[in-house]
């Protein structure tokens, strides 16, 4: 079972964040680029789209996950967002910080 503590980073094992599945499969898929103008726009059209329970699942989702990502390498929290769904891959966090962003920014 993999946790977040010191055990699981020294074997490389890889938390699951499986709150971010619905947000990550609807929103960030292989043609999310195409459908939405940016990242910030995906998110956006979740948080609006979203009934309250998704919507705060997959903002603790991505708040634990980027609360563990800043304690690994880029390689490891890329391969656990690749395993929690969808087709994005930042290379940075501070896209997945933009994200996190907006879906707490009221809707409009």
């Amino acid at each position: 079972m993999s946790t977040h503590g010191e055990a699981s980073k020294a074997e490389g094992e890889v938390p699951e964040f499986g709150g971010l599945a619905l947000l990550l499969d609807g929103y960030f898929h292989e043609d999310f680029r195409t459908e939405f103008a940016d990242h910030v726009a995906a998110a956006s059209a979740f948080a609006k789209e979203a009934s309250a329970e998704e919507l705060a699942t997959a903002k603790g989702a991505l708040a634990a996950f980027i609360d563990w990502a800043t304690s690994v390498d880029r390689e490891t929290w890329q391969r656990a967002l690749h395993q929690s769904g969808g087709a994005w891959r930042p290379r940075s966090l501070r896209p997945l910080a933009d994200v996190a962003e907006a879906l707490a920014a009221p809707a409009l």
